[in-house]
């Protein structure tokens, strides 16, 4: 370090213009190697150079010149001519200018508005004019001299861009022998950057820094190398897919760790999981074609036959014929699968469909289960109606697993003539002359085949629904053929604020229709877009506005609205269909049509209970489509008067408790200042409804909560004589411990609450939400596989696990099983109906956070939990235990 502060030290200064450079701006006729200077950096950065990097007095003194004009004009008209006077004087402006910024005490870690910067910036302009007089001063060895240099710092952008100003590039070849040099040194995140600066990628193969990288887990600069070179793109996606044919991923890597002796090994990530997710964003990002990963093709396969059987066995919630698509387009030719799919169909006993099935993909009777060998072979007379079970409209003895209630679902209440396919420009052009005249309010809903990651989602159909008539455009028969079309559609329906728009979850559809439709060209905000599910989450703060229908154990998807609304649920046996196959199924028309036009019917509804209930309901939606809060009422002032000004030492006794019996922890709700943060994490364990302030956040926001939200105040020390005077006495705590567990236990003594177990982790520990989505293993699968399938972004591995994983931790990974689901937890439990399986997501947009569960879990955890605020995902087990018996023990009834 002071070696560093004492380079360029000095007082003198460059004087002016003078005929010629002082000696010390020359370049030395005979440089030494300098090897044994004493210079700031301790890395050996200068040995083998040629270049003498120490300053002189007289440059000294200019530097120290020019940084003093530097911070007090930045970059000004004086500070670029003084610094241009200086390229014009010197002997060979290329080698003092890298002295000049090896010199910068910024150097090492240079940013954009930085001094070395602003001296290579004005060089590179410098040289513009007066190039063709000095270019011949840039020699190779000057070259791989100031690359060496260069090369220590740490800002690549800096590196960069002396690469451009020094003309590295053209001369790539000569810096072949340094990259090698950073390979055998391990340096391979530098060796790949260089690498991809001199434009050498063919010069190297994927085991040289590529694969030792991703073992590392430092993709950084991986997608820039890959970016010009497809025979790389293809040679590393293919060796990172014959991993997972194997049954251990790190055994099929163990020859190359052996081999190339990579460092820093990151084990925990050599897992199938994340090698999935780097396959197929590579896939996706160079487009690749599929076939040539076929592992991860298969195991994509393995998932998706799993998720289907779930929701054809468990959930009972596909229709025959949608069944029937989705199995065979996750199937495919795979004959494995397809021998699969004819055992795990017969052992949910439905017999006569594996039968079926067997036939239909010819698979060899030494392969059929037992079950259907002696169906095949024994039809006897108390099976009778399996007999005809190959014709093309079959039935397939279904009977035999489910024999629940027939259930009476919502019915399009229009006729089926008044569903309007628009597959053609003439039917389009028909839609835009006369289909939305006089129309003021419009129902928008969307359809796309799920993938379960193998590719990416496609919009295949758009419903828009009147009162009287919905159309269903056809995107995969007019998408791209029509772009006047859809501009003049855009023009008179989406940019149009007279006409109301409503959907349902309306995030993932208008994210989809961007995407697919971009010459629409619309944006949200002021042009008439109603999202129901808003409008139906803000009216549950109103008791008084009350829906038709009560409902019991749903969770707030479209269909539980529905029935809510209008006495029926929505019937989504046609959800996960193959909506990208034509023609369409008249089912598929209906279902897709009553989508759309439900959310009119529902629009009305909800109207009509806003205005019984004198709710003001024009200027809620108006908010609701703007963005903009409603005003808040001014508040009241405090009954009691405000208390005198104290002393800054003088303190106010607690008052006593607002409480006279023990009150349920569900029915409390506190704020936390900023010195009580981890109070508010222990609070949110015990189930309690708590409000964290964040570090940058004023004390007075506690205020601003207790009067808004109805909390406690929780704080600390003087700040309590600050904010009690604001709510009512005891509605404000003072906290004297600064041990977490004490804080608790003064708390819940305090305010007489009681804790049960049904109460812990009945909150998010993450967002304070108290709606979770039940999710099976065979969902969850299907999750991950749809995150594989969606852009790229790299999971934060910072976060702290036991907030990532609530009831389990990483201490917990031992598989063994965990205490029962507790159903009586205190908190919203719903359906995945909630679930955008597509997208990855919630239906309030949250994005599931699939990437935070390990392998271990997904395989042996039967039930997930998904928060439905901010998507973070929990599972029962032994952590549940552990804090009841540790933290929260004595405080838990």
């Amino acid at each position: 370090m002071n070696a560093y502060r004492g380079r360029g030290r000095g007082r003198g200064y460059f004087r002016g213009a003078k005929t010629n450079p002082p000696p010390s701006m020359r370049s030395p006729r005979n440089p030494p190697l300098n090897t044994n200077q004493s210079i700031s950096h301790d890395n050996n950065c200068c040995n083998g150079i040629s270049i003498v990097l120490e300053l002189d007095l007289d440059s000294t003194s200019f530097l120290n010149e020019l940084k003093s004009m530097w911070n007090l004009l930045k970059k000004s008209p004086p500070v670029v001519n003084k610094l241009h006077q200086y390229f014009h004087l010197c002997e060979n402006p290329y080698e003092h200018t890298i002295r000049l910024m090896y010199n910068c005490q910024e150097f090492n870690s240079a940013k954009s508005k930085s001094l070395p910067f602003f001296i290579i910036e004005e060089f590179k302009i410098w040289l513009s004019v007066h190039r063709n007089k000095v270019v011949h001063l840039l020699t190779p060895k000057l070259k791989i001299d100031v690359f060496k240099i260069i090369s220590k710092q740490n800002a690549q952008n800096l590196t960069k861009l002396v690469v451009d100003v020094y003309e590295m590039a053209q001369d790539g070849e000569i810096f072949l022998d340094i990259i090698k040099c950073m390979i055998e040194r391990k340096r391979y995140k530098e060796a790949c950057q260089s690498a991809v600066l001199f434009n050498l990628q063919d010069k190297f193969s994927v085991e040289d820094f590529l694969l030792p990288l991703i073992l590392q887990d430092k993709l950084y600069g991986i997608d820039d190398f890959l970016t010009v070179s497809p025979r790389h793109q293809v040679e590393l996606v293919t060796l990172l897919d014959s991993t997972l044919g194997r049954t251990s991923v790190r055994d099929a890597l163990a020859s190359y760790v052996f081999n190339l002796d990579v460092p820093d090994i990151k084990w925990d990530k050599l897992h199938a999981k994340p090698l999935k997710k780097l396959i197929t964003r590579l896939v996706k990002m160079f487009k690749l074609p599929t076939n040539i990963t076929p592992n991860l093709n298969k195991r994509r396969n393995e998932g998706a036959l799993q998720f289907l059987l779930h929701k054809r066995f468990v959930e009972n919630s596909f229709g025959d014929e949608s069944w029937k698509e989705m199995v065979q387009e996750a199937i495919g030719e795979d004959e494995e699968l397809q021998r699969e799919l004819v055992a795990q169909v017969s052992t949910y006993g439905a017999v006569a469909e594996a039968l079926w099935w067997a036939h239909f993909y010819n698979v060899d009777k030494q392969h059929w289960p037992y079950n259907v060998r002696m169906l095949e072979e024994n039809p006897d007379e108390e099976r009778l109606h399996q007999r005809n079970i190959l014709p093309e409209e079959e039935s397939w003895g279904y009977d035999e697993v489910q024999n629940t209630e027939p259930v009476e679902y919502h019915k399009f209440p229009l006729p089926f003539s008044s569903i309007h396919l628009i597959d053609s420009e003439e039917s389009f052009e028909r839609f835009l002359d006369g289909g939305l005249q006089d129309v003021e309010v419009v129902g928008i809903d969307c359809e796309w085949k799920p993938n379960f990651g193998s590719q990416k989602n496609e919009l295949a159909l758009m419903q828009i629904a009147s009162r009287k008539n919905v159309f269903i455009l056809d995107i995969i028969s007019i998408g791209t053929k029509v772009p006047h079309l859809w501009q003049e559609l855009g023009k008179f329906l989406f940019n149009n604020c007279d006409i109301l728009k409503l959907g349902f979850g309306f995030t993932s559809d208008i994210l989809m229709i961007k995407h697919s439709l971009p010459e629409l060209n619309f944006t949200p905000k002021q042009v008439g877009f109603l999202d129901l599910l808003s409008l139906w989450k803000l009216l549950e703060k109103y008791p008084k506005v009350v829906l038709p229908y009560e409902v019991q154990g749903s969770g707030p998807s479209l269909g539980t609205l529905v029935n809510q609304c209008l006495g029926r649920p929505l019937d989504k046996s046609d959800q996960f269909s193959n909506w990208e196959k034509r023609p369409l199924r008249n089912s598929q028309l209906v279902y897709a049509a009553l989508d759309a036009y439900c959310l009119i019917e529902v629009y009305d509804v909800i109207k009509g209970c806003c205005e019984k209930a004198e709710f003001p309901f024009d200027e809620t939606c108006y908010n609701l489509m703007t963005n903009e809060k409603a005003p808040k009422k001014k508040a009241k002032k405090p009954v009691q008067k405000k208390p005198k000004p104290l002393q800054a030492d003088e303190e106010i006794a607690q008052p006593p408790s607002p409480h006279s019996s023990q009150v349920p922890a569900a029915s409390i709700k506190v704020v936390c200042d900023t010195m009580l943060q981890g109070l508010g994490k222990n609070l949110r364990r015990c189930g309690i409804d708590t409000a964290i302030l964040e570090n940058y956040m004023d004390h007075m926001e506690c205020v601003r909560y207790a009067q808004d939200e109805q909390r406690y105040i929780l704080t600390k020390g003087n700040v309590f004589n600050k904010l009690y005077g604001y709510v009512p006495l005891g509605h404000c705590l003072r906290v004297n411990s600064d041990n977490v567990d004490e804080q608790l236990k003064e708390f819940v003594d305090y305010y007489k609450v009681n804790v049960t177990v049904n109460d812990v982790f009945s909150v998010c520990q993450s967002c304070n939400g108290r709606s979770f989505i039940k999710v099976s293993r065979s969902t969850m699968l299907a999750l991950t596989q749809s995150q594989n399938s969606l852009q790229y972004v790299p999971p934060d591995y910072d976060n702290d696990i036991d907030e990532a994983t609530g009831f389990s931790s990483d201490d917990d990974f031992d598989f063994e099983p965990g205490p029962p689901v507790q159903t009586t937890r205190k908190w919203d439990l719903y359906s995945d109906e909630k679930l955008d399986v597509g997208l990855c997501q919630t239906r309030l947009g949250a994005k599931i956070q699939v990437a935070t569960i390990p392998d271990g879990v997904l395989e042996k955890t039967e039930l997930f939990y998904v928060c439905e605020h901010c998507g973070k995902i929990f599972w029962d087990g032994s952590h549940l235990e552990r804090v009841l018996t540790g933290r929260l023990q004595g405080i838990v009834q």
